[in-house]
């Protein structure tokens, strides 16, 4: 994503914000992300980063980074999780407006700005994040598993009842990380990011804020880019994950309702004859019909559409074992294990 300066002899306005990322091992994505705070129109009043023990040199970018305009200060927290690590970056930022975002996202040039035309809207700001794909599957992720920018303002019964059903919404109330901005005191009163958790925080973070009696909004121009994870491994793995956090955080309704209608579609194809087959069909374009109108807009060839009954199954599925685990760890009393083991979580982005 290109970044430009500001007009030669004109001095960017300075945001209300401390901004917070926490990273593990993302020298590559730290340093992009890094200039385009840099030269946002706004830029951040600081930026604190949270190292949770990297050894790729990450530490190093930060302690030799040498901005124009900009104070950074790099905390080290070793094995701490992503919430624990944004608490710490929370509790030490001056600022009482906090801004984050992922070491992987890229911020337009007005995300600040926008932000901060909203302060008076909410106590936390919802941004979006677009997903961008580089290849046939990062693109058939995007149209099958992300929503659209432009589905925000779309009245349209269609897509309001698609997603509904069965996608996922930019909502201020399950608002992602990957671009949010709050209060100090929305950050206190909803207990900081739930720290005994490895994923699935945000949404339970920002439903924190709402119990607490605070409002949220949406704020579509505060927006980041976001490339997907480029394996059906990877991208599984993430997708189990986040249902194993999710369930730790409380949530699952929407788990049970995926693995009812997952065990009872193959029956019904298999034994219901020719109505239960027919259920099935009317099911499966049902479900594909708005990733289908993605690809179509977003220009992805009808050649490679077959990718997007794979990758819909792929997180359907993935989630299902992962709010099982997650079960699994409830009824055993025991937190969320990190992907590779164990119980110390420290700051990752999956790859």
């Amino acid at each position: 994503m290109p970044v430009t300066d500001a007009p030669r002899g004109q001095e960017a306005k300075v945001s209300p914000f401390s901004v917070v990322v926490t990273v593990f091992n993302d020298r590559v994505e730290l340093a992009q992300l890094l200039d385009a705070l840099e030269h946002q129109s706004c830029p951040p009043a600081e930026v604190v980063i949270v190292d949770g023990g990297s050894t790729d040199g990450t530490q190093e970018l930060v302690r030799d980074w040498q901005p124009k305009s900009l104070e950074v200060r790099l905390l080290v927290e070793p094995g701490s999780n992503i919430s624990a690590g944004r608490n710490v970056g929370i509790a030490a930022a001056k600022q009482q407006w906090v801004a984050c975002t992922d070491a992987g996202c890229r911020p337009v040039r007005e995300w600040l700005e926008a932000f901060e035309g909203a302060l008076e809207d909410g106590d936390l700001l919802a941004g979006i994040y677009v997903v961008v794909g580089e290849t046939p599957f990062e693109q058939a992720l995007a149209a099958a598993l992300y929503p659209s920018p432009d589905e925000i303002a779309d009245q349209g019964t269609f897509v309001k009842t698609w997603l509904r059903v069965f996608g996922k919404r930019y909502e201020a109330t399950h608002a992602a990380t990957r671009s949010i901005a709050f209060t100090r005191h929305a950050w206190e009163a909803a207990g900081g990011f739930p720290e005994h958790v490895y994923a699935g925080e945000d949404p339970a973070f920002s439903q924190a804020v709402l119990r607490a009696g605070l409002r949220a909004e949406l704020v579509p121009r505060a927006s980041v880019k976001w490339r997907p994870r480029p394996t059906w491994r990877a991208n599984a793995r993430m997708y189990r994950t986040y249902a194993r956090g999710s369930i730790a955080t409380g949530a699952y309704s929407r788990h049970a309702i995926r693995a009812l209608v997952w065990s009872a579609l193959p029956g019904l194809g298999l034994c219901g004859g020719l109505p239960g087959r027919a259920v099935v069909v009317a099911f499966a374009a049902a479900y594909l019909s708005l990733p289908v109108r993605r690809a179509r807009r977003s220009g992805i060839p009808a050649t490679s559409w077959w990718r997007l009954p794979g990758v819909i199954a792929m997180k359907d599925l993935s989630q299902i074992a992962g709010a099982a685990l997650g079960i699994s760890d409830r009824l055993r009393g025991v937190a969320q294990p990190t992907p590779w083991g164990g119980q110390a979580q420290p700051l990752r982005q999956e790859a």
